[in-house]
């Protein structure tokens, strides 16, 4: 599972999204991969989805447009410099995550889910969320664990 963790240990927060299932191909050719998010802040924990048979609730699209390569490549150009910030919001927009580089070689992590989106499958303004800031080394371990997880290639 992909883990990124919060430069501060204190409380430690953390965003974790993970392959739920794998990728489900549709009548139309695209293929979507359900995953499973999960926001930690010190005790603090919020999952999407929260039941087992909810689990279609958040999918990534995977073919044919890959958005965990999207998202990796996107990752890796704000990790090393060519990029200031990155904006990731999927197809199907149940969650939001912006990474940001700052002056001190950081990066500020804001990840939100749309909440509304989420449950009712409309999109709307709601959203729970965190906000952090993290190191390079833990930004590139987060961007090498997505790659095992969601296995580049469905």
């Amino acid at each position: 599972m992909a883990i990124l963790i919060s430069e501060d240990n204190h409380p430690v927060s953390s965003v974790e999204l993970r392959a739920a299932a794998p990728p489900k191909t549709t009548d139309d050719g695209a293929s979507w991969q359900p995953c499973r998010i999960e926001l930690v802040s010190g005790r603090h924990r919020l999952a999407m989805p929260v039941e087992a048979e909810e689990r279609e609730s958040c999918v990534l699209c995977r073919t044919p447009v890959d958005e965990v390569a999207k998202l990796r490549s996107l990752l890796l150009e704000v990790s090393s410099g060519t990029r200031q910030k990155v904006l990731f919001e999927p197809q199907e927009p149940s969650f939001e995550l912006s990474v940001e580089r700052t002056e001190e070689k950081g990066f500020k992590v804001q990840f939100w889910f749309d909440a509304g989106n989420a449950s009712t499958g409309f999109y709307t303004w709601d959203a729970a969320g965190i906000r952090f800031y993290t190191t390079a080394e833990h930004l590139v371990s987060f961007i090498e664990e997505l790659a095992r997880d969601f296995r580049e290639t469905p």
